[in-house]
């Protein structure tokens, strides 16, 4: 069982992820008489997601508008997959910043976040060159207006992009930002991200964008260009 696409050359390392995960949540029992959901003695919550798709982003909305909701929702997506990722590297002792990465995806996957394919360009280093480009399958965010008929004229998987982008960014020690390029929930054909350093992620999106739209291949050199 896959829990994430990826390039042959990291195919040992999220292997390895893989089935220290699935060993993690393999412990998943629900204690009504507590009212506990464990995994490993850690407490989880069972929740819809259109709680957190929909009505989270309907409430910040009411009281921040469109564009401070979004922040709010990047930023909390951000700080999750940060102290989740600090909490696993301890638990499964990992050193190296490449293993670390590959637990990000794989956890996400296992959780119900999405499952993510990790497409070419992919360039997971610690330095500026820094470079993902990936689309989140069944993406819960987006998952979530396309359930309830709701329509969006933006991209909505704010929460999907700043938890990965937390991952690798105590992965990797490095500052990182993720902009969604397509979104399922505004009828596009899937949801892509793009994850690069904060210093290179404006020059990044625009030459993805521009080279997606003239059909032309995505390389580290030429989408970090300029």
């Amino acid at each position: 069982m896959r829990a994430a696409e990826v390039p042959p050359e990291l195919s040992s390392v999220f292997e390895k992820a893989r089935e220290s995960v699935k060993e993690y949540f393999d412990s998943l029992k629900s204690v009504p008489a507590r009212g506990r959901v464990e995994v490993s003695k850690d407490r989880f919550i069972l929740a819809r997601t259109d709680s957190l798709s929909l009505v989270l982003r309907n409430v910040l909305t009411e009281i921040y508008g469109e564009h401070g909701s979004d922040q709010l929702l990047y930023a909390f997506g951000k700080a999750v997959g940060r102290t989740e990722a600090r909490k696993f590297f301890d638990r499964f002792g990992l050193k190296d910043p490449l293993e670390k990465f590959g637990f990000g995806p794989t956890y996400f996957s296992f959780s119900g976040w999405a499952f993510v394919n990790l497409l070419y360009p992919t360039h997971p280093v610690a330095d500026e060159t820094f470079l993902l480009v990936f689309a989140n399958q069944q993406s819960f965010e987006a998952e979530g207006f396309l359930a309830e008929g709701e329509k969006t004229q933006k991209a909505i998987c704010h929460i999907n992009a700043g938890y990965l982008t937390g991952w690798c960014e105590e992965s990797f020690g490095i500052p990182l930002e993720t902009r969604e390029l397509f979104c399922s929930a505004r009828g596009d054909a899937l949801d892509l991200f793009l994850m690069a350093h904060r210093k290179k992620i404006l020059t990044a999106v625009e030459n993805a964008t521009r080279l997606i739209n003239a059909n032309q291949d995505l390389t580290v050199e030429s989408v970090l260009a300029g």
